[in-house]
């Protein structure tokens, strides 16, 4: 299959509450910032991207306050020159943050075609996933996302715990990212959501009309959840949360110390 130009949006503007408040005092801990394996989450979201020739451009969502550490979370990805990387401040809800990230593709002018979106809490993506997903959507010129079946029996409950329905579990389905769309398309339907609370782009793009098709998907495809998702997540956070308490102390003297000498208070 031709390789057709795409973009990618990384998402990391969630607040991860589910993943660090139960252990992390204060201001919780990203888990797109924790290292699996020597490198983080985030890192391993996008780097299988990066392996494939398409790849024209890069925009990853970061949360108020946290872009120098989704920044710093890429690792060495940000010194591939051959492809634009931006970094922009997400919104209150997903729908928000995708779109402003395909705006501002859309001002970049780049010659792609289709554009993938992805979790950058799922480090477990590989190039084959992507390469599979891409050409769903190349070929049917629409959208497409991997899918796992239900193999479990669903039941939908009340605020109270009682079971109030018995759907079927043919025809369900669990899907993930990448979802991998026709960028034109994906925008229009954006620009009509205007706020959306949608927990993915594929409701948002079928909502608005177009057709979005599934192709196997894959078990280890998983996202990172909970503390256990990551053997040493306590301990990771706790030194996490003292390495960046200590580097925003030092920028703080730092900045004293500058404006003491500025005033001329160290002559």
């Amino acid at each position: 299959m031709h390789m057709p130009p795409f973009a990618l949006v990384l998402t990391a503007a969630g607040s991860s509450l589910r993943f660090s408040s139960a252990f992390a005092e204060g201001e919780g801990v990203k888990k797109e910032f924790l290292k699996i394996d020597g490198h983080t989450v985030l890192y391993r979201a996008a780097e299988p991207f990066f392996e494939l020739p398409g790849l024209s451009a890069v925009v990853v969502t970061c949360r108020e306050g946290a872009e120098d550490e989704t920044l710093v979370a890429m690792e060495d990805l940000v010194d591939v020159g051959s492809v634009p990387m931006l970094f922009i401040r997400g919104g209150a809800t997903r729908q928000v943050s995708v779109h402003l990230a395909l705006e501002r593709l859309a001002a970049l002018d780049l010659p792609f075609e289709y554009v993938a979106v992805h979790d950058g809490a799922r480090p477990f993506v590989t190039p084959d996933l992507i390469v599979r997903t891409l050409a769903m959507a190349y070929t049917t010129r629409s959208g497409a996302m991997p899918a796992l079946a239900v193999t479990d029996s669903v039941r939908r409950i009340d605020a109270a715990g009682r079971i109030v329905e018995l759907p079927r579990r043919e025809g369900l389905v669990r899907v993930q990212t990448p979802q991998v769309f026709d960028f034109s398309k994906l925008l229009d339907a954006h620009r009509k959501a205007q706020g959306d609370d949608a927990t993915d782009d594929g409701e948002i793009f079928v909502s608005a009309g177009y057709e979005c098709f599934v192709i196997e998907g894959d078990e280890a495809n998983r996202k990172i959840t909970y503390e256990s998702d990551i053997p040493d997540a306590r301990a990771q956070v706790m030194e996490y949360v003292r390495a960046r308490d200590r580097g925003r102390e030092d920028r703080a003297h730092d900045e004293m110390f500058r404006s003491f000498v500025h005033q001329g208070g160290g002559q």
